[in-house]
């Protein structure tokens, strides 16, 4: 095995996506390549002279590096590389899952349901259904349905 990919966006949820997956690779010992992907969506805000862009990748890219140190450190027994990108995670997430070489992906959902889930789409979902290699779900709601 190559190691475990642990594909994460940054919410308060994902500490417990990174547990989880960290958790399995110190139990096979095997190396993680944490990730993040800051949506590469474009902000706009219309001022009386015209659109400006008001989405500030750099600064995103900066706070997100920022965040994915401090997982490294909580985890600083574990061989944690971590890697921030500007993209699209749905299809940037399975990409980077294969140049890597990962053996399995460790995600999380937050179980959106009716209009939430048809305007926002399922990066779970999409990932799950377009792996070549397993992937394990971690959930957000953890009580009965």
């Amino acid at each position: 095995m190559s190691g475990i990919m642990i594909a994460i966006d940054l919410s308060p949820f994902s500490v417990d996506v990174v547990n989880a997956g960290v958790e399995l690779a110190r139990k096979l010992q095997l190396p993680v390549t944490l990730l993040t992907i800051v949506e590469q969506s474009l902000g706009v805000a219309l001022p009386e002279a015209g659109p400006a862009f008001i989405d500030d990748w750099e600064e995103r890219l900066r706070l997100a590096e920022e965040r994915m140190k401090d997982f490294t450190r909580e985890h600083a027994g574990v061989d944690i590389k971590a890697e921030v990108m500007l993209g699209r995670p749905k299809e940037d997430t399975l990409a980077s899952a294969r140049e890597k070489g990962a053996e399995m992906l460790v995600i999380g959902t937050r179980g959106r349901t009716g209009l939430e889930h048809m305007l926002m789409g399922s990066t779970a979902e999409y990932i799950i259904r377009h792996s070549t290699i397993p992937v394990l779900v971690v959930p957000f709601n953890k009580g009965k349905h």
